[in-house]
């Protein structure tokens, strides 16, 4: 009987998945498939602290590391609405997507901006696969934990971090936006959030 009713919530849980796989590809594929990137390096110069002005908001990838000095995100680079930001020696060069200006979410269908789609769909995949991975509520798992800004208010997440641990955010489950030292970050005493930011963080240690 308990091995009938484990095969029926397997089944069940594969026909969520499927169904996130499908409502992936159709709002991707009303999106502009070949969102332009830009290339920036930034420089810590004799290991200070260097912020580089660049919008962030299309996302910013690591592409390469040009320095001596490890580049470690959270650690030694990381980024927030309004920029990339270096320290210790990182030197490194980053991708940062174009959100707009080159037709990157330009619809010819509606002659308009379909960023509103594009994030309502990444919202839709986000909720379901919370629903199915985690429920509701805050919790962990497998080396990642969902925290959420309760009613928009500050927020923490006990979790016993060392000082080598990292955090990373995989995963923003929020209309609100998950900004590292802004809205999200952690400390030894667990991870906190705040503004709206929930999210599924990673632990690495």
């Amino acid at each position: 009987m308990r091995q009938t009713l484990r095969g029926e919530l397997i089944m069940k849980n594969l026909h969520k998945l499927a169904l996130i796989s499908a409502i992936s590809v159709g709002f991707f594929s009303q999106a502009n498939p070949a969102a332009a990137e830009s290339r920036i390096t930034c420089e810590s110069r004799q290991g200070r602290y260097n912020f580089c002005n660049v919008d962030t908001r299309g996302g910013v990838r690591f592409v390469r590391q040009i320095s001596n000095a490890q580049c470690r995100e959270g650690s030694t680079w990381g980024y927030d609405r309004n920029g990339i930001w270096v320290d210790r020696g990182c030197s490194a060069e980053f991708a940062v997507r174009d959100r707009g200006g080159n037709n990157n979410n330009y619809n010819p269908n509606t002659g308009g901006d379909n960023t509103g789609a594009i994030i309502g769909g990444v919202l839709a995949v986000g909720a379901i696969a919370a629903a199915i991975a985690s429920g509701s509520g805050n919790n962990s798992s497998d080396g990642t934990i969902t925290c959420g800004s309760e009613r928009g208010n500050f927020t923490r997440c006990p979790v016993n971090l060392s000082r080598r641990d990292r955090v990373i955010l995989r995963r923003q489950l929020s209309n609100s936006g998950c900004w590292e030292g802004s809205t999200w970050g952690y400390d030894r005493d667990g991870i906190w959030v705040d503004e709206g930011c929930r999210g599924q963080f990673e632990i690495r240690r």
